[in-house]
């Protein structure tokens, strides 16, 4: 698996504890929320040969890696080439099945760049010659997940919420655990050789998202609509003063023009007001900003 102790790939480590010797690549070997149960390797896409030991006598071959924008080094570019080059280690290896999570309406044919590579990386996949499946969030919700606690977070402190234009664009959350089980059911061989595109049991507005979560909070901030442009000028402001990226240019396209919406995906798992209204999820929504460049770009503490 690639980022066993990330958000997602976390969630279907936990899933397969017990069952399989697991191994995770990372760029965090510090970080490793399993221990011994989980036998980590860095990554090395400099020499990526050297990669070839985490792959040898693997069965399945779970990848979530990618990058939500080009920052420094990395960049969308690099960040196929190095999925190229671990799907080539997963076919010197043999291994007899890959597990690639990508998103809702990945296609090479995307004016946006974060979606256009997603789907020259699924090209990749689907011709390496392994078996496959390709599992298509669109939002993907729970703990320690960015963006709906990051909404939190902003409309527990600030006392307007600025919408991105109408907020009428659909949208279809589905829950972490969800995502998790379908995940482990082509793990175990179901949905081969398909492109899934997933979804909780019902579509949202953001709209409706942002009011469910501000209520969910109780939070009392008022929401504005404004334009794209002018909603993103504040976020690159917040992103300054929380040294981050709070959303792109990009992402902000992708939401207003649907991109996190598809026409008939796998519907299941819990609604995302369901969830909201688990015991313990709201109260802890948005207590604290989860930051992108600290979790995937930051380096280590040194011991």
């Amino acid at each position: 698996m690639t980022g066993g102790s990330g958000y997602i790939g976390g969630a279907i480590t936990e899933r397969l504890l017990g069952r399989a010797e697991l191994r995770s690549l990372t760029s965090h070997p510090g970080r490793n929320r399993f221990g011994s149960q989980v036998r980590l390797f860095p990554y090395n896409f400099d020499r990526p040969t050297e990669m070839g030991d985490a792959f040898t006598g693997v069965d399945v071959f779970v990848n979530t890696y990618y990058v939500r924008f080009n920052y420094g080094a990395t960049n969308f570019e690099r960040a196929v080439e190095s999925t190229r080059a671990l799907i080539s280690l997963a076919q010197q290896a043999r291994v007899g099945r890959i597990v690639h999570v990508s998103v809702s309406n990945a296609s090479e044919n995307s004016p946006l760049p974060y979606y256009k590579n997603k789907g020259r990386i699924e090209r990749v996949v689907r011709e390496s010659g392994l078996d496959y499946t390709i599992l298509q969030p669109a939002i993907v919700v729970g703990p320690r997940d960015i963006l709906v606690n990051n909404i939190a977070y902003f409309l527990r402190r600030l006392p307007v919420f600025a919408m991105f234009g109408s907020g009428g664009y659909r949208v279809q959350p589905m829950t972490l655990d969800a995502f998790a089980d379908v995940a482990l059911e082509a793990i175990d061989g179901s949905h081969s050789g398909r492109v899934l595109p997933l979804a909780g049991p019902r579509d949202w507005t953001f709209t409706e998202m942002v009011r469910a979560i501000r209520s969910a909070i109780g939070s009392q901030a008022r929401i504005i609509h404004v334009p794209s442009a002018l909603a993103l000028v504040g976020l690159k402001v917040a992103g300054g003063l929380l040294g981050d990226v709070v959303l792109t240019s990009d992402e902000i396209k992708g939401l207003t023009r649907e991109y996190l919406y598809a026409a008939q995906p796998l519907r299941l798992g819990e609604d995302f007001g369901a969830w909201l209204n688990r015991p313990g999820i709201a109260s802890e929504l948005g207590i604290l900003y989860q930051s992108e460049l600290a979790r995937h770009f930051k380096a280590e503490p040194k011991s």
